[in-house]
């Protein structure tokens, strides 16, 4: 990642979320379904962005495979951890009122999901248009599944001592920013 990437990356990982919590009042689920989306936006697209690469028919369907069952596992270690953060949680009506999120009056979720999939393919584009193939490409994709590990690792361990004590929402809301932002920079 170049450093105008690791700023966007920055921007909208961390810096975004942060203004959420701090200015209007998003909880912990709230940011997190924000994250979700955008790792789902690279599953989805996987496929594509492995066509910069010179994996084998059978290589691609091993990473995709690998790269949704983290997404699987990331979604379900977050949701437990969510529960045992605030067991009263209607996860349904945390997602109703994620989507239809009101700014400026329009629902988020109209706009936020065809733009967090469009960012994807743009960047897809990009890596391309830069000769991010092949070699290079295959370490970005290697990466990002170590990232997916480090992730579900910080929250199976958020979960873990969530089941002995209560930990406040900040508590985890800034560590996992904390996290995210060290990946960025890790290489």
């Amino acid at each position: 990642m170049n450093r105008v990437e690791k700023i966007s990356a920055l921007i909208g990982d961390v810096a975004l979320p942060l203004m959420g919590y701090f200015l209007w009042n998003w909880n912990l689920y709230f940011i997190l379904l924000f994250f979700l989306l955008d790792q789902l936006a690279r599953v989805v697209l996987l496929p594509w962005r492995m066509k910069l690469t010179d994996f084998d028919s059978s290589e691609k369907r091993i990473q995709l495979l690998k790269a949704t069952f983290l997404l699987l596992t990331e979604v379900i270690v977050i949701h437990a951890v969510i529960y045992f953060q605030r067991p009263s949680i209607d996860f349904l009506a945390e997602f109703g009122q994620f989507f239809h999120y009101k700014d400026m009056g329009i629902e988020q979720g109209y706009i936020l999901f065809p733009l967090v999939f469009l960012g994807e393919w743009m960047r897809i584009k990009n890596e391309l248009k830069f000769n991010i193939v092949g070699q290079k490409q295959k370490m970005l994709l290697a990466k990002s599944l170590k990232n997916a590990f480090i992730r579900i690792s910080f929250f199976a361990l958020i979960l873990g001592v969530l089941t002995f004590v209560f930990l406040p929402e900040w508590l985890i809301v800034f560590p996992f920013l904390a996290v995210v932002s060290l990946l960025v920079f890790w290489d």
